[in-house]
């Protein structure tokens, strides 16, 4: 019998992987107090993030560059956006690979199609260190 952390996180490991199957993501509806967080709810230490909306070919899209302040290359990133209402309430999520490494104490360009929203928020979902010997979470 799993206990509720347990299958929470069995949940998010099955989305986390069925989001990976595609480079792009999948934008999922979102009910209320199912929110995906981050996996790593200190991520901020590690990592900068600047973004803007815009568009591409009327698509809308967010493009940035995520920074790695860390001494340590980063592989596997993933990208969390959430779109949120005029209240600041989360309405949609995409979780979207980065597609590069981020090489330590640098940055990588990302630019991730979203559906339309009244705002947005971008996070880092998950990712690991590249070590002399290989990667690491």
């Amino acid at each position: 019998m799993f206990n509720s952390k347990a299958s929470v996180l069995i949940m998010v490991a099955v989305i986390v992987s069925l989001a990976g199957c595609s480079s792009v993501g999948t934008t999922m509806p979102v009910t209320p107090g199912h929110e995906l967080q981050p996996l790593d709810v200190g991520w901020q230490r590690y990592f900068d993030i600047t973004w803007q909306q815009g568009k591409r070919h009327d698509t809308p899209i967010l493009s940035g560059r995520v920074e790695d302040k860390y001494g340590e290359a980063a592989t596997r990133v993933q990208l969390l956006v959430d779109g949120l209402d005029d209240k600041g309430k989360v309405i949609t999520q995409k979780v979207t690979w980065l597609g590069d490494d981020i090489p330590a104490s640098n940055s990588t360009y990302f630019e991730v199609p979203v559906e339309a929203a009244p705002s947005y928020r971008v996070s880092v979902f998950a990712y690991d260190w590249i070590e002399a010997d290989g990667p690491r979470r």
